[in-house]
């Protein structure tokens, strides 16, 4: 790798990365400003140059297409050519199906979705570890749509979530 740094975009959506956990209901709830950058900026201080957009700050079950096209314009208008999208993880499939329809299987960017099973802010969490490994897969991966959960790095099209194990796999 050179040193010349990459530039990626990140879009907050929502979802239990981006949430926080309330005790009374016991589940996450959106928050309604993302703290992703900041966390990104004050834990993992990656190397490449960063920006940032929010969408949305739905639960990833009240997502919607009205909101997966409110994305695909934030890719659209950025001149980062990696993107890092964080969502909810209960319709991230759906949105990454979404976006490579979209994109007719065309893609000039590198997009990858991450999310996580807990709240970036909640103890153990698996938020902050999806964010920095998607982070770093997203400098070696090749242009195209893909999900990263749990350190594996899935493609758009070819994987579902397994709701019973928590867990994405190859279909």
């Amino acid at each position: 790798m050179t040193d010349k740094q990459q530039n990626i975009h990140i879009i907050a959506t929502g979802g239990t990365i981006d949430s926080k956990f309330d005790p009374v209901a016991y589940k996450p709830i959106p928050r309604e400003k993302s703290g992703i950058g900041e966390y990104i900026n004050a834990y993992i201080k990656p190397y490449a140059s960063l920006s940032y957009s929010q969408v949305s700050a739905v639960d990833s079950l009240d997502m919607t297409d009205a909101i997966r096209e409110m994305i695909k314009n934030e890719i659209d208008k950025t001149t980062a050519n990696k993107i890092l999208i964080t969502h909810g993880t209960d319709t991230m499939v759906e949105t990454a199906e979404y976006l490579a329809l979209q994109y007719n299987n065309n893609f000039e960017k590198t997009i990858l979705l991450t999310g996580a099973m807990f709240p970036l802010d909640f103890h153990p969490s698996d938020a902050g570890f999806n964010l920095g490994y998607s982070l770093a897969k997203l400098e070696v991966l090749e242009k195209n749509i893909y999900i990263c959960m749990n350190a594996k790095i899935f493609i758009a099209g070819k994987v579902s979530k397994n709701k019973e194990q928590g867990l994405f796999e190859n279909k």
